[in-house]
């Protein structure tokens, strides 16, 4: 029995040092290849938003704007130019030299007007412009087609699990709320209970598709609505974006757009508006950052103009900043604000007036700016 239960020890194979590297090796790579797989990639690319301020308030950093590769949600009330700011990332992407998507689901968008705003619909090559987002004239515009058909078509052209060889830089949808559900669609219009399926129907969509939007390298860019809350109790906020809340969870940054107050010309005609926004979240850099643009109707969105509003805040305070008359001291001169336009523009000088506003935005959202400031901690 002994003499068995040596010859059986001796029998038994043995591990030599060079299959347990071969073994160690394939579980390495096995642990890379899922972390390729499984692992979002790091932020990398910025695409601006044509606002300087705005730029700096998502990314924190010069040139900033939004992060390419994650989902945005703009949001606001009527007239508070939601879809000009959405065809000036557009635009961006366009000059950019990748491809810009916009599906028009509310029929608002007039071409020729968007080219104020720096957009060419007219270049089939870098912009394409849907109404429909489903081929099935039943369906042609929900949620359920949004993300299997549209989305699903951008982000697997050629079958599911095959990426395709050029994605979009930037998708907008103008806008979720305009997307009814299929149930919707079929049921007649006295059916409640609609805002129940578009809610399930939302955050289905977006635990489906969150993973491919963000290793597909593409920004999804969505503009919402808001509504009043009329049963709204003491406290609680008197308007709110319909659809549920998925959009709110799964975006990096949410943009909350005002309408802040009308620009007349001497004569009273209003030829634009300020627009005030606020990142209510923002998982790229630090959040409740506010500011303001202005948007003339023949120029489009003026970022020098809103630059040097900027900039005269810090100096003379905010009731001086409203006036058209204030003198502002820049570049070593002094000029009234509408006298620098000019100036900076025949000058070419832009750039250097994006690095002033940069050392005063850096200067006023430190914790401390007058004493000095406190080292980053290292792990």
């Amino acid at each position: 029995m002994k003499q068995g239960g040596i010859m059986a020890k001796k029998d038994k194979k043995e591990t030599g040092p060079d299959e347990l590297e071969e073994t160690t090796d394939k579980i390495v790579a096995a642990v890379k290849s899922a972390n390729e797989v499984t692992q979002l990639p790091a932020v990398s690319e910025f695409c601006s938003t044509g606002c300087t301020l705005l730029d700096l308030a998502i990314a924190n950093k010069l040139p900033g704007g939004i992060p390419i590769g994650r989902i945005i949600h703009v949001f606001g009330a009527g007239s508070t130019c939601k879809t000009v700011l959405g065809t000036t990332v557009l635009g961006y992407a366009q000059r950019s030299g990748k491809l810009a998507y916009m599906a028009d689901v509310e029929h608002t968008l007039d071409p020729a007007f968007a080219t104020i705003y720096g957009l060419d619909c007219s270049d089939s090559e870098t912009f394409k412009l849907t109404t429909k987002l489903d081929p099935d004239p039943k369906k042609e515009n929900s949620i359920e087609g949004m993300f299997e058909q549209y989305l699903g078509g951008i982000m697997y052209p050629k079958g599911r699990g095959k990426k395709m060889n050029i994605t979009p830089k930037v998708v907008v949808i103008d806008s979720i709320t305009a997307l009814p559900s299929e149930v919707e669609l079929e049921e007649s219009m006295d059916k409640s209970s609609y805002a129940v399926t578009r809610a399930k129907q939302m955050s289905r969509g977006f635990r489906k598709y969150i993973f491919p939007i963000a290793t597909s390298n593409t920004t999804l860019f969505c503009i919402d609505q808001t509504r009043t809350n009329i049963n709204a109790m003491f406290g609680a906020p008197r308007e709110v974006t319909s659809g549920g809340r998925a959009l709110e969870f799964y975006s990096s940054v949410q943009v909350l757009l005002k309408h802040d107050s009308n620009i007349t010309n001497s004569k009273g005609v209003t030829t634009g508006i300020w627009v005030k926004f606020k990142i209510i979240k923002n998982k790229v850099s630090p959040p409740f950052r506010s500011g303001r643009f202005k948007i003339t109707w023949e120029y489009g969105l003026d970022d020098i103009s809103s630059n040097l509003y900027f900039l005269a805040v810090d100096q003379a305070g905010k009731t001086a900043a409203k006036n058209r008359s204030t003198k502002l001291t820049l570049f070593g001169e002094e000029h009234q604000i509408h006298h620098w336009v000019k100036v900076i523009e025949d000058s070419n000088r832009e750039e250097e007036l994006r690095q002033e506003v940069w050392r005063v935005w850096e200067l006023m959202y430190r914790e401390n700016p007058v004493g000095v400031s406190r080292k980053a901690k290292v792990w």
